[in-house]
């Protein structure tokens, strides 16, 4: 199974939404407070944030301080 992390990207603009589709898969965004959650395998996490960062409508992206390891779903049936 590959570990992902959650970021979580503050926007100027809800715009930028698109753009950063473009590097993360979005899974949520809130309009109103300008900010969107998306997940990223824990390998590639440090090259994300700076192409992140280099789009004009982010403020600024951080890690998630939620630890996911408790609350991972396994979800193989046999």
């Amino acid at each position: 199974m590959v570990k992902r992390k959650s970021i979580i990207v503050y926007f100027r603009s809800p715009k930028a939404v698109k753009q950063i589709e473009k590097f993360a898969s979005v899974n949520y965004y809130n309009k109103k407070r300008r900010y969107a959650v998306s997940y990223v395998n824990e390998d590639s996490i440090g090259k994300t944030i700076k192409q992140l960062k280099t789009i004009k409508l982010v403020k600024r992206v951080e890690e998630s301080l939620f630890i996911t390891d408790e609350y991972q779903i396994d979800f193989d049936v046999k």
